[in-house]
């Protein structure tokens, strides 16, 4: 059996009624929580706009979250690129692998998950993929060689630059890109990177065979394991309770948010309808049934690395603790083969007292 991680896509989302100092040290919370229950990861994203996802600078939260963990990987999910210096981005990053330890993870990509991210700054989504572009390749060569770089575009240059500071993982921390764009995922191919993707199951096998030609590229091997996937998750001892726990909050978030905020177009707006769908791509409901649906997931993609689960407030802190426990311990360890040795000594046991 494949050993599968699973973890924390920390957008975050939380309503503008919730006081934002509270919202942060609740989310600080949550990662210390996870790390305690053996999560291998948390991805943090960063946002500049909508009063809902109040992130802004995902390096200065794993640096304060860092010294409240122990274990847990903490990657930024996604620096968007096109809104810093290259340098200054890979100097902070490479700051943040020192303090870590090794623990730090460095996801980059266009942005545009909130579309107002952007245009705030007066980018569409071209512009800021031909600044990712020339973002990645600044960086590569910086982490590739030790000889100065000159490099100038129409939004920054660099003059006789070189790193000061060399990482503290070899040859250079992990990356991760949350993207559909064929070339860069095979960037990541080529760099080991991880893709970071909220697609279906299905979409698993087109996404390894860009892994695989871009690590050809680089004489390195693809793995099913640098692909994580996303859901919703919330389990509780019904699924009636589950349902019930997270209706609320959810059909709040698609009405209010995506719809009224980020201006997205609902395929309906009756609750029953809302929730309905969010069911069908979820995993919602009891320990048991998130197990079977995850264990469907598995077998759609023909295997992946993991699944990175994303947090809301819709069910309050209680229930959602929860959650957050129940999966750890009665569901992950069937993916993760954790309990085998527990599993093979009972079985020796009873065979020596039958």
């Amino acid at each position: 059996m494949s050993i599968m991680r699973f973890g924390l896509f920390l957008q975050p989302v939380h309503p503008p009624s919730v006081d934002p100092t509270a919202a942060l040290e609740s989310d600080l919370d949550l990662v210390v929580r996870l790390d305690k229950l053996g999560y291998s990861e948390v991805w943090v994203g960063e946002h500049h706009s909508t009063g809902w996802e109040n992130i802004a600078a995902p390096d200065v939260f794993i640096a304060a979250v860092a010294e409240r963990t122990r274990h847990i990987r903490l990657g930024t999910g996604i620096i968007q690129a096109g809104l810093h210096h290259p340098l200054v981005t890979l100097d902070r990053m490479i700051f943040l692998d020192h303090l870590t330890r090794g623990r730090a993870m460095f996801g980059i990509g266009v942005g545009g998950g909130l579309p107002s991210d952007l245009k705030v700054f007066g980018l569409d989504q071209e512009q800021a993929g031909r600044r990712l572009d020339e973002t990645m390749d600044v960086i590569l060569r910086l982490l590739s060689s030790t000889e100065p770089i000159d490099e100038k575009t129409d939004w920054f240059e660099l003059h006789n630059a070189t790193l000061q500071l060399r990482p503290y993982t070899q040859p250079h921390m992990q990356f991760a890109m949350a993207t559909t764009n064929p070339k860069n995922i095979r960037l990541m191919g080529k760099v080991g990177g991880h893709i970071l993707t909220g697609g279906p199951p299905r979409s698993v096998s087109a996404i390894y065979e860009g892994l695989e030609q871009g690590a050809a590229e680089s004489g390195m091997t693809a793995s099913r394991d640098q692909i994580m996937l996303s859901s919703g998750l919330h389990i509780a001892p019904t699924h009636e309770q589950a349902v019930a726990e997270i209706r609320d909050g959810l059909v709040d978030e698609q009405l209010n948010f995506n719809a009224a905020v980020n201006g997205r177009t609902l395929t309906s707006t009756d609750p029953d309808d809302i929730v309905a769908t969010y069911l069908a791509h979820n995993m919602v409901g009891t320990a048991d049934e998130v197990g079977k649906r995850l264990q469907a997931v598995v077998d759609e993609s023909d295997g992946v690395g993991g699944v990175l689960f994303v947090s809301r407030d819709w069910a309050g802190r209680e229930a959602s603790s929860r959650s957050w426990e129940t999966f750890a311990r009665e569901v992950a360890p069937r993916f993760t083969g954790s309990t085998s040795g527990q599993h093979s000594a009972a079985k020796a046991a009873s065979e020596l007292n039958s």
